[in-house]
Order: C-alpha cells, then structure tokens, then sequence
C-alpha cells in the first residue's frame, strides 16, 4: 500500500535526505518519497495504514524531536 503523509519540523533539504534514509532502512518499507519544499511523504509498504504511520512516526522522532509526522 502507499500512504501519504504531511512532516513538518524539518530546517533544510539535507534533514529531508536523512530523513528518509532512516525511513527507507526499516524492513518493511518499500519506498520512500520526502519533498521537503511541500512537506509531502509519500511510503509504500505492506503495513496497514496505522502501522505504517506508528513506523514513520517513529522514524521521525528516531530523527529529531521537533519532527512532526501525520496521515494526508
């Protein structure tokens, strides 16, 4: 499934870039997407949709506090 999600928290170009590595290196996550100049993620994985959103969450928080992850 891709689900699309709205991250705010993030300073610049590069935190988007680790960002998503963080993401793209859990199991479970197929694919990852971060525009950083609209905010939009996009992930596909096969998790249901609040395990997916619990996982990047997580990945957000994993990166910094001040990141804030929530379903489009």
């Amino acid at each position: 499934m891709t689900y699309k999600f709205t991250v705010s928290g993030l300073d610049c170009p590069n935190c988007a870039k680790k960002l998503t590595a963080i993401i793209e290196s859990k199991e479970d996550v197929e694919s990852v997407k971060l525009n950083f100049l609209t905010e939009d993620l996009t992930v596909t994985t096969e998790l249901d949709a609040i395990d997916a959103l619990e996982l990047v969450r997580a990945c957000g928080k994993e990166f910094s506090k001040n990141v804030s992850i929530d379903r489009k």
